[in-house]
């Protein structure tokens, strides 16, 4: 429970960096922790009684007269980083180690040691074969803090430490993809307030939030190119090769394909552009009330009739049948529908209502069998056809038919 809530609090801290890429969150780090001469200091008194047994620093776990020593046993621990380059990471790591407490041979209570530390790994692509590899070797160093509690059978005693630990080692990572990697490392463990030497082997999974740093790219040198000089060997040239030379072209530049007259102009010609487009609204069973998802294919048929002056639109209603059906209360029900419609597109969209007709077929024109729930929503529907025509002035191109 203890590990659980400490990975929640990591994950949390690391909500407000989400958008920032190259974060990076190790929810499970496991590992053995080889701890042979961690010890306790007894902070009151001697713990023992008149054994003179204190918590004194062991460099031996096997002296049951110097302390209470710490067995070997599994870690876990979780971490958050941040990517400072695309191959150095900066962590903060937290992790638990709790295992029996001994003298010598014998088991005399429970050790519980935390240790919370900030770390930087340095990668070795920059300087091996490894830059486009997905295995990526490192190298980590770091220093934090190791608290030690001891706590006797039946926790009629205990006792606890806090001291300085430095941290070295060498791992690797292999991304599985610009999201995931898979991390084992080997790490050696200094503790400065008692001069002794911890051991550790971890594996875990990271999560890079944001994707990985992007590698500097460096731009090539540009080139740089004497411009050719233009040597002028006709009188008379044709720049954009529409049939007009230079010096009688009134418009340059006249695009390929493109009709000119003897001014080297485009020729302009009119054509009639013609509209139809169609639309299908449905609705709830025994509803005329227009759902919020048709509102914009309602607007779109709106300002294609405002591109199109002259175009009209017949709205057709609809209603689906029952066994319980009326035939009178369809038909009011599919009219119901498509006025709807109408006056939407008349309220809303500002189109004249002249331009609009409306009519009802209640159930009579199904587009679906209405024996099932699938085939009545089908039918429950208003169906609208939108034409209408503009002429369009245009330049006139050299494959276009005109009359």
């Amino acid at each position: 429970m203890k590990f659980n809530k400490m990975t929640l609090a990591i994950l949390a801290a690391t909500a407000p960096m989400v958008a920032t890429a190259g974060v990076t969150v190790t929810p499970l780090l496991l590992g053995y922790h080889y701890s042979e001469n961690s010890t306790t200091q007894e902070k009151q008194g001697d713990l023992f009684g008149p054994q003179g047994n204190s918590l004194a620093g062991v460099k031996n776990p096997k002296d049951t007269h110097g302390g209470v020593a710490k067995e070997d046993g599994l870690y876990t621990g979780a971490a958050i980083g941040i990517e400072l380059t695309p191959s150095t990471q900066f962590q903060i790591e937290y992790g638990v180690s709790d295992t029996d407490a001994q003298i010598g041979d014998t088991d005399v209570g429970d050790m519980e040691q935390r240790m919370i530390s900030a770390n930087l790994l340095v990668g070795f692509d920059q300087f091996t074969g490894y830059r486009d590899s997905a295995f990526r070797p490192y190298a980590l160093i770091g220093a934090g803090q190791s608290k030690l509690k001891y706590e006797s059978r039946g926790r009629t005693r205990t006792a606890e430490t806090k001291d300085t630990i430095g941290n070295l080692g060498l791992g690797a990572m292999y991304r599985i993809n610009d999201a995931l990697s898979l991390r084992g490392e080997a790490r050696a463990i200094h503790n400065f307030d008692n001069n002794w030497w911890e051991g550790m082997a971890l594996a875990g999974l990271e999560v890079v939030l944001g994707g990985h740093l992007a590698p500097a790219v460096v731009a090539p040198p540009v080139a740089t190119v004497e411009p050719t000089p233009v040597v002028v060997v006709e009188a008379d040239q044709d720049s954009d090769g529409d049939g007009v030379v230079d010096r009688l072209d009134q418009c340059p530049n006249t695009p390929p394909n493109v009709v000119v007259d003897e001014r080297g102009c485009p020729v302009q010609v009119q054509i009639d552009d013609e509209l139809k487009m169609e639309l299908r609204v449905f609705f709830d069973n025994d509803k005329s009330v227009i759902k919020e998802q048709y509102k914009p294919e309602i607007a779109k048929v709106a300002e294609k009739m405002r591109e199109y002056p002259n175009s009209s639109a017949s709205i057709e209603g609809h209603a689906s049948k029952t066994s319980r059906s009326s035939a009178t209360y369809n038909q009011r029900l599919s009219e119901a529908r498509a006025i709807a419609v109408k006056s939407m597109l008349t309220n809303e969209f500002g189109i004249a209502p002249n331009r609009l007709s409306t009519v009802g077929y209640g159930f009579d024109r199904p587009i679906a069998p209405n024996d099932t729930e699938e085939g009545r929503a089908m039918n429950r529907r208003v169906y609208a056809v939108i034409t209408g025509n503009k002429t369009m002035t245009v330049d006139q191109t050299k494959d276009m038919n005109v009359q």
